[in-house]
Parts: C-alpha cells; structure tokens; sequence
C-alpha cells in the first residue's frame, strides 16, 4: 500500500487497481462491469438509491474506469470523501466504509443492471463513432496498432456487446476480487479505514515490460468520408521511446515545441500563420512510443495541412526554429510536474508509474532530468520519428464557405 499523509485537501483520496491483459474479447465485458461497479451495489441496487446514499456521506464519490498501459489495462475504482476530521458526526466514518465494502464486494450485477450497462455503454459508443474527431483517432490506432494491445480500444466495441453476457461479466468479477491489487492512498486515513484497506489482498505492480509499437515497412492510411462539415486528419509517429527509455525527457520536450505545448509550431505556423486548420496539436501515447498529431481542417486543405506538418517536423531534425519555443516547453513541462502535487489523482497516478516501472524519481529528480534536455538531443529524437499511419475522416463534398 502506497500512502501519502497529508492535510493539504479537504477530501481522502482512495485508489484500488489491478492490471489485467488489454484483449479485444474481453475489454467491453471489463466496460460493463466498471460501469455496473459504480452504479449499484446490493444494499443500493438502484442508480438513485446509490446515490442517495453517497450523499448521506457528505457527498462522497465513487469512481471506477480503465486505463491502458501498453499491453495491460488498469482497472481501477476510486474512493473520494471528506477527511473524517472535518465532519462532526459519529456515525460518518462507518457511513465510508459500508459503501467502499458494498463497492468492493457487492456490487449488483443483476441482469437489470446488466442491462442497462449496456445501453449506457452502446450510447457512449455510439457517440464516440458519430463523432469525427473520435473516429479517425480510433481508426488510427486500429490500423497502426494492428495485430498489438494498442488496436483495442480501451471502451469496448459494439461488435464486443453484442457477444458479452452477464455470465461472462460475472467471471471477469470474480477474477478482479481474486486478484491482489495496487492500493494508494492520498490524505490522512482514519484507523477504521486503514484496517479494512490493509485486509484487501494486496501486490506490489512492479516489474512491468513494454514495448514501443515498431515502424511499419509502410505507412497505412485510412480514410473514410461523411457528411460532415469539417474533415478530421489524424497522423500516427512511431517514436521508439516509452517512459522507461532515457530520451523520454526529450521526447516530452519534442511534443510540446511541436504540438502539445501552449506555444508550438503546429499552432503558430499552420492555424495562425496559414489558417489551414480550425485546431491542431500533439499528444503521446507513452507506453506504446506514439506521437499523435490531431487536427481540425477543410478537405481542400489537406494536401496543404500535410506538407506542412512534415515541414515543421524537419524544422526539428534541423534544429531550426525559435530558442523561446524549446524554452517555453521546458518551462511548460516544468509547472506540469509542479502541478501533479496539486491534484491526489495526478499524485496517484505518478506514485502508480512509478512502482509499475521500477523507475522511482523525486519531484526533484524529475525536473533536474527535465532541465538537463538539450536541443541536440531534441533533434536526435525527432531524427527517430517515422510516420506509421493517417486517417482521415472527411467531408463527403465541400461546403461554402460560411
């Protein structure tokens, strides 16, 4: 159990997670189970009597979700409530701990639950495949990622709802309580509390292997058009880097002056300088080594939109652009670290990396590794990229300009 004992927040910040294998047939019955996890449980069996009951507990919230790393997927349920010390009543810590027990060991997955999971679930889908600028991410990394971990989507399929079945839910269950979790903890937990976490079969997450998504011996690309009034480019870079690699820092520093940073070259010289796009940035994908560019733009600007991204991709590899950008993102990425102290989740999340990766670093550590990143060093990384795949969800006409 990882504990950080602290006054500094009004809420105790509670995380139980375990990895499991991030596989195409079983990742929408884990969708279905986290959502029935933190909707119902059998002493609350309903959305609004569950509810009801989180708010006698002075409003304390109940989360539980999936996260993809590499190969593996975390799930995870979170526990917020206020610290014990602040509330004047009795009866309150005892109010906490039946609803993490009800969570945690009797949540309701009855067939009317299961069943309104997945409504719930077919909706968010649907959703996600309406929306253009969903679609062509998810449609990169299904062609990009094809035959690895990083092709599944993390929210299930509609192919994969169809198939599932409340007995095969029921066994992913069971399999989650059997396993020995990851427990971290932010705040200042009362005895109670820390008795029944410390029952929880627990493991240390160490250990973990990745590897970066390998160049294709051809870049894939996919393109579909509908009647839509924008078209959605997305363009996936094979980096060779992941978090345990030592270039990880330049990486960073490559994506915020390219894209992901407040001040980049995507943004300053593709929407403003040309306004070739309505919106364009960068992200990675940290543990598969993908550098994602996304961006908002008119079919006719296509041609234009893609040559100069690879232009400001060269500008890189030549070490060719303003000195106040690669400042700006070392400073970016300096308050972002900084930052993680203010969120428990975001400390969380950093203390779980961590042990998964064997890879410990103080705050300090972090930023001295973070300001020791030189240009050159940018430029070997960006030397690295490699464009694996496009997709592209357009317009099936062009419309007037408004």
């Amino acid at each position: 159990m990882h504990t950080i004992d602290t006054s500094r927040f009004v809420n105790n910040t509670l995380s139980v997670r375990a990895l499991v294998p991030l596989e195409e047939d079983t990742i929408t019955g884990w969708n279905v189970l986290v959502w029935m996890m933190r909707s119902a449980t059998e002493r609350w069996p309903d959305r609004q009597s569950f509810s009801e009951a989180l708010g006698r507990a002075y409003a304390m919230h109940v989360r539980a979700g999936l996260t993809g790393y590499g190969s593996r997927a975390g799930v995870e349920v979170v526990f917020e409530w206020i610290r014990p010390a602040l509330i004047e009543e009795p009866d309150y810590p005892g109010q906490v701990l039946e609803i993490m027990e009800q969570v945690l060991f009797h949540p309701d997955l009855s067939p009317q639950r299961f069943e309104e999971a997945c409504w719930m679930i077919r909706s968010r889908l649907l959703r996600q495949q309406e929306d253009p600028d969903t679609a062509a991410v998810l449609a990169a990394l299904a062609a990009g990622g094809a035959d690895t971990p990083l092709a599944v989507s993390i929210s299930g399929t509609l192919e994969g709802l169809d198939r599932v079945t409340l007995e095969e839910v029921r066994d992913l269950w069971h399999t989650w309580r059997s396993m020995p979790k990851g427990i971290y903890a932010v705040g200042q937990l009362s005895p109670a509390i820390l008795d029944f976490v410390r029952d929880l079969p627990q493991a240390e997450l160490t250990g973990f292997s990745h590897q970066p998504l390998a160049a294709p011996a051809k870049p894939y690309r996919v393109v579909s058009a509908r009647d839509i009034m924008q078209t959605s480019p997305v363009q996936g870079y094979t980096t060779g880097i992941t978090l345990a690699d030592p270039e990880s820092a330049a990486l960073l520093v490559l994506s915020s002056i390219l894209g992901s940073g407040q001040k980049s070259l995507l943004f300053e010289e593709i929407r403003e300088r040309h306004s070739w796009c309505y919106a364009i940035s960068c992200s990675l994908i940290r543990f598969d080594g993908l550098l994602l560019i996304t961006a908002g733009t008119r079919r006719r600007h296509l041609e234009e939109l893609q040559a100069a991204i690879a232009a400001q991709i060269r500008r890189i590899r030549e070490d060719d652009y303003p000195q106040s950008l690669f400042e700006a993102a070392i400073l970016d990425l300096t308050d972002g670290i900084c930052a993680r102290q203010d969120f428990p989740s975001s400390q969380i999340e950093t203390a779980f990396q961590q042990d998964l990766l064997s890879m410990h670093r103080t705050q300090q550590e972090q930023l001295q590794r973070l300001q020791a990143v030189t240009r050159e060093q940018v430029r070997a990384v960006a030397d690295r990229l490699t464009l694996a795949v496009t997709s592209i969800v357009q317009e099936e006409s062009e419309h007037e300009e408004d």
